[in-house]
C-alpha cells in the first residue's frame, strides 16, 4: 500500500527532489543521474519518485520550470523598483545566468541530454522549456531606450549561441568561456540598444 502524505511533507520532498537532483545533474549530468541514488538521498523508496515525477525527464523539467520562474521574478522585481529594464539589468541577469547561476539547470544540459529530453518529455513541456521568443518578447516590453526597430531574431540567435556555447561546453577550450560569453552578451545588447 503507498504511503500517504500530507501536502506539506509532500511538498517537502518534492523540493527534496529537486535540490538533490539538480546535485546530480551539476556532479554527473541527466544520463548518469539514477532514481536510485536520488532517492537513496533523499531518502525515500526508488517507487516512491513516481508518485511525484513520471520520469527523471519530468524532473528536469521541473527544475527548468522553477528557474525559469525565478527569472520572471527576478526581471519583475526589478521592473516593480524601476518601473522599466535597462541594459546593465539585462547585461546583469544573462552574465548571472550563463555563467554563475548554480540554479540554472540549462547550464548543465549537454546537447545530447536536450536531444534525450526532446524525444521523451511532452510536445506542450517541450515547447515550454524552449520558448525563447515568447520569453523575451515578454521581457523587452518594459526594457527602456532599446532601439527601434531592433531585430528579435537577431537577439534570440544571440542567445541560441550562448545556449549552444554552454551545451558544448566541452568542446570548447575552457578557459576561453566566459570571455566569449561575455561577449556574446554584449553583442546582443548592442542589437537592442
Amino acid at each position: 500500500m503507498p504511503k500517504i502524505y500530507s501536502v506539506e511533507k509532500r511538498q517537502e520532498i518534492v523540493n527534496q527532489l529537486m535540490m538533490v537532483g539538480l546535485e546530480l545533474i551539476r556532479q554527473n549530468g541527466i544520463k548518469k543521474m539514477s532514481i536510485h541514488e536520488l532517492t537513496k538521498r533523499v531518502g525515500i523508496a526508488q517507487g516512491t519518485f513516481y508518485n511525484f515525477f513520471n520520469s527523471k525527464e519530468m524532473l528536469v523539467y521541473a527544475l527548468a520550470d522553477s528557474y525559469q520562474q525565478s527569472i520572471k521574478d527576478k526581471l519583475e522585481e526589478i521592473i516593480q523598483t524601476k518601473g522599466y529594464l535597462e541594459r546593465n539589468d539585462l547585461r546583469e541577469l544573462y552574465n548571472c545566468m550563463f555563467l554563475k547561476d548554480e540554479h540554472n539547470v540549462y547550464r548543465f544540459l549537454t546537447r545530447e541530454d536536450l536531444q534525450n529530453l526532446s524525444t521523451r518529455l511532452p510536445s506542450d513541456c517541450l515547447y515550454k522549456m524552449t520558448d525563447i521568443k515568447t520569453t523575451m518578447e515578454t521581457n523587452l516590453r518594459h526594457v527602456r531606450e532599446k532601439k527601434e526597430p531592433y531585430d528579435l531574431d537577431a537577439v534570440i540567435n544571440w542567445l541560441q549561441l550562448m545556449n549552444l556555447t554552454i551545451q558544448n561546453k566541452d568542446i570548447l577550450v575552457e578557459t576561453g568561456i566566459e570571455k566569449i560569453i561575455l561577449q556574446l552578451i554584449e553583442n546582443m545588447l548592442d542589437e537592442l540598444f
